[in-house]
């Protein structure tokens, strides 16, 4: 998306790189076999997919683990340590929820092309960052509320935040994940940045 004075915004020239980078393409490379061969087609593939709705369910599923993450955070900073137990609820609810939530990406993952295989393993990785951010809170959570669990849900809420922006680059930029065809163009030909 170009800025008002005509060039892409800087966060598009990274992500844009991101697309080409090498040591990303590597990676790719390395983990596309053993993933396609367990999501990359069939039904199971297809059910993570979405095809039955006609796009994507992982930005569906996101929003439960960051929902429940962002929900202990506000406790964490409302209520400390009087909220513990429900804080300690919710981290419980973001760890299992990011399970899903990675399967469904995986799936689609496995069917992309090059260039959105290479920004999806950056994705993953701020995802998998958060993910780790998210267990390590909930255990420091079972011994009690303490600052420490706080500032590991905010890290998570940070790598989720990272990841979150490049999978919208994925959906929004790369145009990746929908199975249908749009029902018209208007919005395509016809859509404007407000600005």
């Amino acid at each position: 998306m170009p800025s008002r004075n005509g060039e892409p915004a800087a966060a598009t020239v990274l992500l844009e790189r991101l697309e080409q980078n090498e040591t990303l393409g590597r990676l790719a490379a390395a983990v596309s076999a053993p993933v396609g061969a367990v999501l990359g087609s069939g039904p199971l593939s297809d059910a993570l997919r979405g095809r039955a709705v006609g796009h994507a369910l992982h930005p569906l599923l996101v929003q439960v683990p960051l929902g429940a993450m962002l929900s202990a955070s506000v406790l964490d900073l409302a209520q400390g340590a009087r909220a513990g137990g429900q804080s300690r609820l919710l981290m419980g609810v973001t760890c299992l929820a990011v399970l899903p939530a990675a399967l469904s990406g995986w799936a689609e993952w496995a069917n992309a092309d090059d260039r959105t295989k290479r920004v999806g393993i950056a994705h993953a990785a701020l995802n998998v960052a958060g993910a780790l951010a998210s267990v390590a809170s909930y255990l420091v959570r079972r011994r009690g509320w303490s600052p420490t669990a706080a500032v590991l849900t905010g890290v998570a809420g940070a790598a989720f935040s990272g990841g979150g922006m490049l999978g919208g680059h994925l959906s929004l930029v790369r145009k990746y994940a929908s199975h249908d065809r749009p029902s018209d163009l208007e919005g395509t030909l016809r859509g404007r940045f407000p600005g």
